[in-house]
């Protein structure tokens, strides 16, 4: 787990969980600034990024919706757009071919862009922007534990995501209560309600898989989000079947 594994911060882990200390892990995720923002240190490692004039209030609110005159996306306008990122989200960029320098780099998603598919990205300390595609983000999300059955004591805690492993298939979340970063299966991180999520693993409606949607609700006995898809349809999938 890119140095994850074997940091088991004096026996705690467990099945389906492992923990690290203070920096950054390797691997897909935000990169800049992360040892002065406190990681390891008990703060929230993307708390001032949370704060920054002018972003959203996080997901959790309505998505924004409907399009401007220009083509981008508009939370002024009626009807809203349950498959699009909502403006304000923090995110790092990955998988970039073209600029494989910036992967890891971090920014807030400023705008969407209807006519071209991409996300027009605010990068960290700079004016500079980035027209990207979903594909090449990781949206880092506030999260809560859930269902660990080695380790029950973090059920219940909150965190925000860090990193996506592809080759573990896990997240690292950074936990403030602990002060360390805990890697998880998506099956035991549940997203807040209006985070925007991509459906992926599904067998029994696979054409769907790929598809965004917004989180309306998480049922907690079974384990699944009611996801909206548009208007007119929402659909209940697995917690681990959606992705950010």
């Amino acid at each position: 787990m890119g140095g994850m594994n074997g940091m088991g911060g004096g026996g705690m882990g467990g099945p389906g969980v492992h923990f690290s200390m203070g920096g950054m892990p390797g691997g897909g995720g935000a990169r800049s600034g992360m040892h002065s923002m406190g990681v390891g240190g008990g703060m929230d490692p993307f708390a001032s990024m949370f704060g920054m004039p002018g972003m959203s209030s996080m997901p959790g609110s309505m998505p924004g919706g409907g399009m401007g005159p220009s083509g981008f996306s508009s939370s002024s306008a009626s009807a809203p757009s349950y498959d699009v990122i909502p403006n304000g989200t923090v995110v790092s960029l990955k998988g970039l071919v073209s600029k494989p320098e910036r992967n890891g780099d971090r920014g807030i998603i400023q705008q969407y862009d209807q006519r071209k598919g991409r996300y027009v990205v605010v990068l960290e300390d700079s004016e500079e922007t980035m027209s990207v595609k979903a594909s090449n983000l990781l949206q880092h999300v506030h999260v809560r534990i859930h269902d660990i059955k080695g380790q029950p004591e973090l059920n219940g805690k909150t965190g925000t995501i860090l990193t996506w492993i592809p080759s573990k298939e896990r997240y690292n979340v950074y936990v403030s209560a602990l002060k360390r970063t805990v890697s998880l299966k998506p099956a035991n991180v549940v997203f807040d309600n209006g985070v925007v999520g991509q459906i992926t693993g599904l067998q029994s409606k696979p054409e769907l898989n790929g598809k965004f949607g917004t989180v309306k609700e998480w049922i907690r006995e079974t384990n699944k989000y009611d996801v909206q898809l548009s208007q007119a349809k929402t659909i209940r999938i697995k917690v681990e079947n959606l992705r950010v």
